[in-house]
Order: C-alpha cells, then sequence, then structure tokens
C-alpha cells in the first residue's frame, strides 16, 4: 500500500509537456504582451550557480525547452540549459565557436532529445541589464524565430532580465515566472531588475567617470545655451524697438508729406485767384478798329500837315505878290 501511495504522489507531481504549470511565482510585472516565460526552479539555480563566479570576462550557454500555445498566448517554458563549452569571451563580447556548436547539440542531443533550443543566456558582469549591439546581431541570425529568447545576468549586481520578439523586434520583458512540480516549494529570490529600460543599469567606475564628466558637459552646454538665449533675447528686444521707432518716423514723415501736399493745393487755389481774368475774342476784335483809326489818323495828319503846308504856302506867295504888287 506504501509504495501504491508513493507512485501516486509522483504521478501528481508530474508536470505534462503539454501543460502550464501550476505551481509557479511570479518575478517582476504582470507580462500584457501576448507571450509569457515559464522556467523551471532547478533551471534557474542551475543559470545561477554557473554564473555566480564568472565576474571578469562573459559566458554564456543555451536554453532548452518547449512552447504551449494557449489562451491566446505563447507559452515559452525552459525546461534545460547547457553551457556554452569552448567560447570565446571578454569583459564586453561572447562569440560561440564552431567547438561550442557541436558540444551544444551533442549534449542535447544525450540529455534533452525532446526539447528544442529556446534561446540563450549570457553574463554582463557588472554592466547592467541590456543588449549590446552586438548581443542583438547575435540574437538576430542565431536566435531569430519567433518564439527564442535571451536571458542576460548580472553576477556582480545580481540582476536579471528576459528579453523576447514582439512584432519583429526585440522588447524587454517585464516579468516572468520560476515552476516547479505541485506541493514543491519555490525558494529562490526575486533580483530581476526594475528597471525597465534597455540601458545599462551600472558600469565600471570608468565608465561612471566618463558620464559624470559628459554629464558635466551637458550642464556647461545648457548654461551656455541659456546664456545665448538670453542674449539673443535682448537683440530680438532691441531689433523690435528699432522696427518700432522706424515704423513711427514713418508714420510721421508721411504726415509731414500730406501736410505739404495740401499746403501746395492751397497755395495753387490762392495763385489761381490772384490771376486776371482772360480777354475775351470779341473784347480782342473792339481792339484792332481802334487801332485802325489811329493809323488813319495818322495818314490824315500827314495829308492835313501837307494841306496846312499848301495852305499856308499860298498865302504867302499871296502876300509875296500883294508886296511886290505893293512896290510896284
Amino acid at each position: 500500500m506504501a509504495k501504491k501511495a508513493k507512485r501516486s504522489k509522483r504521478v501528481v507531481n508530474e508536470i505534462p509537456d503539454d501543460m502550464l504549470p501550476q505551481n509557479i511565482v511570479n518575478f517582476g510585472e504582470h507580462v500584457v504582451k501576448d507571450k509569457n516565460i515559464y522556467i523551471a526552479q532547478s533551471v534557474y539555480k542551475q543559470i545561477h550557480k554557473f554564473t555566480k563566479d564568472k565576474t571578469e570576462n562573459e559566458s554564456g550557454g543555451v536554453l532548452l525547452g518547449n512552447v504551449i500555445e494557449e489562451f491566446g498566448k505563447t507559452n515559452i517554458i525552459i525546461r534545460g540549459f547547457i553551457e556554452a563549452k569552448y567560447c570565446e569571451g571578454t569583459p564586453t563580447t561572447l562569440k560561440f565557436t564552431h567547438e561550442t556548436w557541436e558540444y551544444i547539440h551533442s549534449e542535447a542531443a544525450k540529455k534533452y532529445p525532446k526539447y528544442k533550443i529556446l534561446g540563450w543566456i549570457h553574463t554582463h558582469p557588472d554592466f547592467g541589464i541590456f543588449l549590446s549591439e552586438y548581443d542583438k546581431f547575435i540574437h538576430e541570425n542565431f536566435f531569430k524565430e519567433d518564439d527564442q529568447i535571451a536571458y542576460v545576468v548580472d553576477p556582480i549586481q545580481k540582476i536579471e532580465g528576459f528579453y523576447f520578439w514582439i512584432n519583429g523586434k526585440i522588447e524587454k520583458c517585464k516579468g516572468f515566472f520560476v515552476f516547479d512540480k505541485v506541493g514543491t516549494e519555490i525558494t529562490v529570490s526575486d533580483k530581476i531588475e526594475e528597471n525597465d529600460t534597455d540601458a545599462p543599469a551600472g558600469f565600471p567606475t570608468l565608465a561612471k567617470i566618463l558620464i559624470g564628466a559628459l554629464s558635466g558637459a551637458v550642464v556647461l552646454l545648457l548654461i551656455l545655451c541659456l546664456s545665448l538665449n538670453g542674449k539673443v533675447s535682448n537683440l530680438q528686444t532691441q531689433m523690435n524697438t528699432l522696427v518700432d521707432s522706424a515704423n513711427q518716423s514713418l508714420s510721421y514723415m508721411s504726415m509731414q508729406i500730406s501736410s505739404l501736399y495740401s499746403e501746395i493745393e492751397d497755395l495753387k487755389e490762392r495763385v489761381t485767384a490772384l490771376e486776371p481774368p482772360e480777354t475775351s475774342e470779341e473784347n480782342a476784335e473792339d481792339t484792332e478798329p481802334v487801332g485802325e483809326v489811329s493809323g488813319g489818323s495818322e495818314e490824315e495828319d500827314e495829308n492835313g500837315q501837307e494841306e496846312d503846308l499848301t495852305t499856308s504856302a499860298e498865302p504867302t506867295t499871296a502876300g509875296s505878290g500883294e508886296e511886290t504888287n505893293g512896290n510896284e
């Protein structure tokens, strides 16, 4: 009877691959996208044990499991982890070599034959949680399927985060689930990064110094911009004042010109009033006969003078004759 009870308990605790986990703990925020990520507690602990001492160069591996489409969502269930041996790591990069892929495929065939590669995991020692351009290149070329993910762990700052494909773009997942068999206590703690940006959460000392210097430069540029803005504002005020003054001067000159035009018109009217009226044609005709009469008078005067001369000559002659006769 005891054996039967034990078998019955084992059956209850088994998690079928086509069923969503029931014993789960939510890490981070509620995911509103059409995807959820589940990771087995044993795999979660295995990964953190593997990354704990990886504090100098980047290291990583691959994630294996299956995908369940249910309730209108794609549920990515992580059930296994394989270390990426023979990889080439630096403090900022991780390269999967041919030997690495051969090892991964060999281990996957032996340990997880019914599961597929769901994505990869790599560390960022003291660099925070984000995907660099190099990381995105790896994800876009080797893990480009719609249900493949990236998992980033910073073993120094003790933060982590998942990234998945949403509408053809790589986005950060705000939360995920750690699961285990029903009745098994989930003892891992929630250390997921609360910042939802893709910017690094932490940097080494040199990077922090550079950021401080850049921040100071930005502040100085801001002060300079504010100073220039004040000068530009003053110049704008002076220009507006000059424009207003010019407009007033033009308005005054226009009034003066208008006044001068009025005075000129008034003077024209006065001059017109002082000019004598023009002589009519009748007056001109009356004037012409008067000239002729005067001309005739002159002729008559000349004739009269001749007559007078003649008349006066005659008496003289007569007188002379009389005198002669008298003498006689």
